[in-house]
């Protein structure tokens, strides 16, 4: 019995640290995907240009990164759904690291006025769309896909009352951030693009005020849980 629990923990902690390496090499990706090393003053200016972008970009694929930490800190089994969830978050993130890196940096071109580079990356709006669409869906399958991981943490025997409580928030969060990306997706391939190019891109900031909603609502159901045990 010991011996199964030590080769569960270990093929854990391989799993974990191969999905770690991947994250990291995903954003080795999104560094030479933004060009080649600067060999002069103007590539220099040009490579720091880009450093918003990267930023965003960082941000982002670090969030998806700590989520899948957490899963790993309210569980310690994998079972062959949890492996499959994990695995398909790594394909899926070296895939969507390619029009996250566009569309940050196309982004951030049109913002600060075309000062920043950015220029012929999308030349049309069928480009624009085309993008929102693929990045789209992108954003969506990982968020489905971390919404079935931590579905698959609520089966863990290991999963305390508090894990539970914090995986079935999650479940619900990344549930509502995957719609929110199917509405995107919508939006770009059936709203004319040419009268709102902001909008497909614009949903996403309703994702903050989700999750804002529904961890509220969450503390609420928590609270008076606790207060009628008291009781």
């Amino acid at each position: 019995m010991i011996g199964t629990e030590k080769t569960e923990a270990d093929a854990a902690k391989r799993l974990d640290a191969f999905v770690d390496a991947a994250f990291a090499f995903a954003l080795t990706l999104l560094i030479i995907t933004g060009g080649l090393p600067p060999a002069t003053m103007a590539d220099l200016a040009t490579a720091l240009g880009r450093i918003p972008a990267f930023a965003a970009s960082f941000a982002l694929i670090v969030l998806f990164w700590m989520q899948h930490r957490a899963f790993g800190r309210i569980t310690a089994r994998r079972d062959g759904w949890a492996t499959g969830f994990s695995l398909g978050i790594v394909f899926v993130m070296l895939i969507y690291v390619f029009p996250l890196r566009l569309l940050a940096e196309g982004t951030f071109h049109f913002v600060f006025g075309q000062r920043l580079p950015g220029r012929g990356l999308i030349t049309s709006f069928a480009d624009l769309r085309t993008l929102y669409v693929v990045y789209g869906l992108g954003f969506g399958l990982l968020a489905g896909l971390f919404a079935g991981l931590f579905a698959a943490a609520l089966r863990a025997p290991d999963l305390t009352d508090a894990g539970q409580v914090e995986a079935r928030l999650t479940v619900r969060i990344w549930s509502v951030i995957a719609v929110i990306g199917l509405l995107s997706i919508l939006a770009a391939a059936f709203v004319p693009i040419q009268l709102a190019p902001w909008l497909p891109g614009s949903i996403y900031g309703v994702i903050p005020l989700a999750v804002w909603l529904l961890a509220s609502r969450q503390s609420k159901t928590v609270a008076r849980a606790q207060a009628g045990a008291e009781a």
